[in-house]
């Protein structure tokens, strides 16, 4: 090799060495300030990396000398190498790394006279890492220890040259096993992008006293991608709830609308919480609080969701989504999102079960409140009399008859769509209603006023149409009932909400055109042939269902 000349006449030896460990304290330094997060995060790898090696028995460094008849190159132990990885189970990994280390000299004397020197030794190496730290810890550098096995090929190649024509060249090669032990730390700056440091023994032909065993130093960086590692895992989002109905808002509000089912794959045990809504419908975000989850084992972690009046103001019947954040922690806080969706009804939709038609008897509503009353002052009863709870009933049923409130047949409904039950102020603002919107009205004033009331759904086996009415609670005892009717079978004995026997008035509210005792009447009748004589209460295909 052919030096300049400049470097020919220089009267000073140059020595310039360099240090890899000041650039790994460095780079340490300058990586680390102000980070967060955790290891390792995805499943695999490819990295370059170079460094210095030990080699031949030789100083790790590159000096370059000149004097002024001589002058020299030396690369001591320098090389680079290709290292794939992948995840094996948790925190340990795979590793291969295909490198090439390299001594070269090249010394000049005289014009002609020339000499290099090079030995390569190419490792092809396999093995295991296991990370260190695990999620528990916040931190961007992931340390590891590694250790492996595989084939050590040494090179050695002199070429001589003294004049233009004299040229000797002259190669020896050597092939050897041997085996490797370290450890080293990865800067983690992004999910797919990292970079590395590493300190290794190299045992060539499995001894310490082999010229070419030795440290080898190494920095650079490597490309990541596949799958994250996962301290949980969601295996299963089941909704209980798919047709969310607004009149049944506070049921929600007490029972899971759905259930996800969360693994713990983590190797200690985890705490879990989940947040859950739906965009403009939720009146906010309700959390499940933390739950432990052991390790390795999976719980049901159930979804409620936080609603107000704000969704009676529903008006069309449209899809929407359960948005669920799954926040789980050990040390560090990790955060999954996953959505399940469901249909949210309109204001007025029922579902035909006879128990959420309670859900629509408004005895609070200021209307309601504010008409019971109006309608009991303008023909008071007597609050001593012992029946005064049925007069006032029979005055109520009367009086919204002479309103002009009438009743007006189901439409044929479809089986695959929801009934529709309008609440009692629409009703009264209408003047017609069916039979559910009259039950409805009606238990809605009596309650208002303190008459309990029950609905008695009926789904008669030889009908294809079901029907409901109205019973309330005359609050008089069985032994006083001859002040209501000498007939028995015009009302039922049952107990009350304080748990006392007492009569209870059927009436049937489709007649409120034909006043209260043709309703009282028809609705007795009704009751003692579908739900005593062809046994409807005890094959359950006739029901009675409280107002709450």
């Amino acid at each position: 090799m052919q030096l300049k000349a400049n470097m020919k006449k220089s009267q000073n030896c140059i020595n310039n060495r360099y240090n890899p460990g000041v650039f790994i304290i460095v780079l340490l330094f300058l990586h680390t300030t102000s980070m967060y997060g955790q290891g390792m995060t995805r499943s695999t790898g490819l990295g370059i990396r170079g460094g210095f090696w030990k080699i031949n028995d030789q100083t790790m460094n590159i000096r370059v000398d000149a004097t002024d008849n001589t002058s020299s190159i030396n690369v001591e132990g320098t090389g680079a190498s290709l290292t794939f990885f992948s995840r094996l189970y948790e925190n340990w990994f795979m590793e291969s790394s295909l490198g090439s280390v390299a001594k070269v000299q090249v010394v000049e004397k005289e014009q002609y006279e020339e000499n290099v020197h090079v030995s390569v030794m190419i490792p092809l190496v396999f093995g295991v890492r296991y990370d260190l730290l695990t999620s528990r810890l916040e931190s961007r550098i992931q340390p590891f220890v590694c250790a492996g096995t595989g084939t050590y090929w040494l090179v050695d190649t002199a070429v001589e040259n003294d004049n233009i024509q004299n040229t000797n060249v002259s190669t020896q090669s050597d092939f050897d096993f041997g085996m490797y032990s370290g450890a080293g730390a990865h800067v983690i700056l992004s999910s797919w992008f990292a970079l590395n440091f590493i300190s290794r023994y190299h045992f060539v032909d499995f001894s310490t006293t082999n010229p070419n065993s030795g440290f080898e130093f190494g920095f650079g960086f490597c490309f990541m991608w596949g799958k994250k590692r996962e301290i949980f895992n969601v295996k299963m989002v089941k909704v209980i709830v798919e047709d969310i109905y607004p009149a049944y808002y506070r049921f929600y509000n007490m029972y899971p609308l759905a259930y996800v089912t969360i693994q713990n794959t983590a190797g200690y045990s985890i705490e879990v919480n989940l947040h859950s809504w739906i965009d403009g419908y939720t009146d906010g975000v309700r959390q499940s609080g933390f739950i432990e989850i052991p390790k390795g084992e999976s719980k049901d972690i159930p979804v409620y969701l936080l609603f107000g009046p704000e969704l009676l103001k529903t008006e069309n019947r449209e899809p929407a989504v359960i948005d669920l954040e799954i926040e789980a922690r050990a040390g560090t806080t990790l955060r999954k999102s996953y959505s399940a969706q469901v249909v949210v009804h309109s204001k007025n939709a029922w579902n035909g079960e006879i128990d959420k038609l309670t859900v629509f008897v408004t005895p609070d509503d200021q209307a309601i409140h504010l008409l019971s009353r109006s309608m009991l002052k303008s023909d008071s009863v007597s609050v001593n009399r012992a029946d005064r709870k049925f007069q006032e009933a029979r005055l109520i049923f009367n009086t919204l008859g002479k309103r002009g409130i009438r009743y007006q047949s189901d439409p044929n409904i479809p089986f695959d769509r929801d009934d529709r039950v309008q609440f009692a102020p629409k009703t009264l603002s209408l003047g017609t209603g069916d039979c559910d919107d009259l039950v409805v009205l009606y238990a809605s004033l009596l309650e208002s006023i303190g008459i309990s009331t029950a609905f008695i759904d009926v789904r008669d086996p030889e009908i294809s149409q079901g029907h409901v009415y109205l019973i309330f609670d005359s609050s008089v005892v069985p032994e006083q009932g001859s002040i209501i009717s000498s007939n028995e079978k015009r009302y039922l004995v049952r107990k009350n909400r304080e748990g006392v026997s007492t009569l209870w008035i059927p009436v049937e509210t489709t007649l409120i055109q034909a006043g209260f005792e043709t309703a009282w009447k028809a609705a007795a009748t009704q009751y003692m042939e579908e739900g005593v004589i062809r046994q409807g209460l005890d094959e359950g295909w006739v029901k009675i269902i409280n107002v709450k």
